[in-house]
């Protein structure tokens, strides 16, 4: 048996990434959280209000009005006192596989990290158009990059998407925008076991699969993805 760096390698920090990562890490997996920016991990683009989910690190954290900075500084202080999460910040590129089954992850910045089982939880920044007044960017939200190398990457397996749109609404001096996203195609994605089912070992949780969801969706959708894969943790 080849040494492998985590259990669960879960490829975005917002809110269904993270409270996978947090739920997984409590129940004693050791889970490697990555994501392109550190400063924006669990970061909500409007201030959040309750009823937040039960168990949740939303819960833990949240309150109504909160808004993202400190809503942010507030998740990231748990998630990096878990022992058993490491955050990182790095720009996934590809999957690692053998054969037919993930392995783990690529990274531009040149580290590889292997996990028997990998979860996108990339939420709005596969393929985005993000549109201020006659501006666009390929950006997922307001200033944050996208991941055009993996959703290449999953284009070239074989990997089939559609569009998506979301809103975000002028507020405290920042410009209203509007960005256009793909998710994974109706038949990508079982929502009951979370499997991405073209290839072993992958998985997807969040707005990459959804398309739309609250915050307190994507936390009880981050929280049960951590129940199927413990239920389903190898012996």
């Amino acid at each position: 048996m080849k040494p492998v760096d985590y259990d669960v390698l879960i490829v975005g920090a917002g809110f269904a990434g993270a409270e996978a990562a947090y739920a997984l890490a409590k129940k004693g997996l050791r889970v490697g959280l990555v994501t392109t920016s550190l400063d924006t991990a669990f970061l909500p683009f409007t201030p959040v209000f309750s009823p937040f989910p039960p168990g949740s690190l939303l819960a833990e954290v949240g309150q109504d009005g909160l808004k993202g900075w400190e809503l942010h500084s507030r998740a990231k202080y748990r998630l990096e006192c878990q022992p058993q999460i490491h955050l990182l910040q790095l720009s996934v590129t590809r999957l690692l596989l053998e054969g037919q089954r993930v392995v783990g992850i690529e990274s531009w910045e040149g580290p590889r990290k292997t996990a028997p089982r990998v979860v996108l939880a990339v939420g709005s920044f596969l393929c985005p158009q993000l549109f201020i007044g006659d501006v666009v960017e390929e950006a997922g939200r307001l200033s944050e990059v996208a991941y055009p190398d993996l959703f290449q990457h999953l284009q070239s397996l074989g990997f089939a998407f559609s569009p998506a749109e979301a809103t975000v609404a002028e507020q405290g001096g920042t410009p209203g925008y509007r960005v256009v996203y793909q998710v994974f195609a109706q038949g990508e994605w079982n929502p009951r076991t979370f499997r991405l089912g073209r290839l072993e070992g992958l998985y997807g949780v969040g707005l990459c699969v959804l398309g739309q969801g609250t915050y307190a969706q994507m936390a009880m959708e981050g929280m049960r993805l951590a129940q199927v894969l413990t239920d389903t943790a190898p012996p």
